[in-house]
């Protein structure tokens, strides 16, 4: 999706190829690219539904946590500013947002939802 709205706008891009869990992979692609930013919304979000997720702990922690950090790091060693994607799934209605109220959560609310493995991973990495 942010492939095609890049290539609609005429702002170039590329795709990594490497797995977030492998530095070096992500250094590879990085120094191939040579990107002035990193766009970030890869992770485990299970297949074929979350539910994945909770079957397959390590897999989803090496994702969507080490390598979420991996990437961070990365483009932290070589100045680059990372915008990270993460998941709807981080937020639940609660007292100050109700269902149908049409209140909605701000990025400087911390999340609330940690119904699955899956949100749990998220959260670890997400900064508010």
């Amino acid at each position: 999706m942010l492939g095609r709205l890049c290539e609609a706008q005429g702002i170039p891009f590329a795709y990594g190829s490497g797995r977030l869990e492998d530095r070096e992979s992500l250094r590879d692609d990085i120094a191939a690219a040579q990107p002035s930013h990193v766009f970030n919304a890869a992770g485990a979000t299970g297949r074929p539904n979350v539910d994945w997720c909770e079957f397959n702990k390590i897999e989803t922690l090496r994702s969507n946590v080490i390598g979420a950090l991996n990437i961070a790091d990365v483009c932290w060693e070589k100045g680059l500013p990372l915008i990270f994607y993460s998941s709807a799934c981080m937020y639940d209605y609660d007292s100050d947002h109700p269902l149908g109220s049409g209140i909605g959560f701000t990025e400087d609310e911390p999340h609330n939802f940690k119904g699955s493995f899956f949100s749990k991973t998220k959260g670890m990495v997400i900064i508010t």
